[in-house]
């Protein structure tokens, strides 16, 4: 007699794992389970797809369809190659807003966000808004600073800027 207590053997006469009867495991779902001695799939071989069955010992596997551009598979293992681009937009376009370097960051950012873009559309990139926050951002910059160009050519040439200056020049100013 044995202890309900006591360790059981799960390898006991009657209880052999991977055999027909077996309780300690259950077949998998959908098939028959494994049959004694096979073979495990080989190290790097694809696994099969969910509810297919293999196929039979000595024919051909069928071959698989390959994975198209912008496929999760089809993607390199590093990632997207060209998502750079519309992070370098993105940065450019808050620097050219932030430091109103409208020319010298806004228009590259436009550059690099169309760039970013063009990658998205041909499944190199996956970060479109990024690219066009990047766009918005570098338009935003770079109007920006014609309009204060235009303001200033404006002053200078009414005459209000020499205003400005005499008044600047002439306010008493106690601290």
């Amino acid at each position: 007699m044995s202890d309900p207590n006591s360790p059981q053997d799960p390898f006991a006469a009657g209880r052999q794992p991977g055999q027909p009867g077996s309780s300690n495991q259950p077949p998998p779902p959908g098939g028959q389970p494994p049959a004694y001695g096979s073979q495990p799939p080989a190290y790097g071989s694809q696994p099969l797809p969910y509810g297919s069955q293999p196929p039979a010992y000595g024919s051909q596997p069928q071959p698989q369809p390959q994975p198209q551009p912008g496929d999760y598979y089809g993607q390199p293992a590093y990632g997207y190659p060209k998502n750079s681009l519309g992070v370098w937009s993105l940065v450019l376009g808050i620097v050219g807003i932030v430091l109103s370097c409208g020319f010298f960051a806004g228009i590259p950012a436009i550059i690099t966000g169309h760039l970013a873009r063009k990658a998205v559309a041909q499944g190199q990139a996956n970060n479109g808004g990024m690219a066009t926050a990047g766009i918005v951002l570098g338009w935003i910059a770079t109007i920006g600073m014609v309009l204060l160009i235009i303001a200033l050519v404006a002053l200078v040439a009414t005459g209000t800027w020499s205003d400005w200056e005499y008044v600047m020049d002439n306010a008493d100013v106690r601290g």
